[in-house]
């Protein structure tokens, strides 16, 4: 599997434009019982990070950061979904990320001196649930 071919839905509609999805790493805590024993403790996720090339009218992540800014937590919590595609495009696997929403929102680096470059926008997202499923 190729990791280049991928799309992003949030909320059940696909999101185009993404280059780079840096998807969470999951781990546990390890805790010390009584007796000396390493124990397996809580599972953590690191957060979903989220990069795209900036168009005019596309707008969602930055009004996505807006709602909960001004505390709209109905707007705030989305189900996003990355989906790996085959080199034909066919869905392969899926990572789904529940009651998600924007915590950091990093605009575009503006560069004169910057030849080609495409300017980016990133999210970090945090979320309540991971799930990773083959499609």
């Amino acid at each position: 599997m190729r990791a280049g071919r991928f799309e992003v839905q949030i909320d059940g509609v696909e999101v185009a434009g993404f280059r780079r999805i840096d998807l969470p790493r999951r781990y546990s805590e390890v805790d010390t019982g009584p007796e000396g024993r390493k124990r397996i403790g809580q599972t953590s996720f690191d957060d979903l990070t989220m990069e795209r090339g900036i168009k005019p009218g596309a707008t969602h992540l930055v009004d996505w950061r807006v709602a909960i800014e001004e505390g709209k937590a109905d707007e705030g919590r989305k189900e996003i979904a990355v989906v790996l595609q085959d080199e034909e495009g066919t869905p392969q696997f899926q990572w789904t990320f529940s009651d998600a929403w924007v915590k950091e929102y990093e605009p575009p680096e503006l560069d004169a001196s910057a030849d080609g470059d495409i300017a980016t926008e990133s999210a970090t997202i945090a979320f309540d649930r991971m799930e990773r499923e083959e499609v």
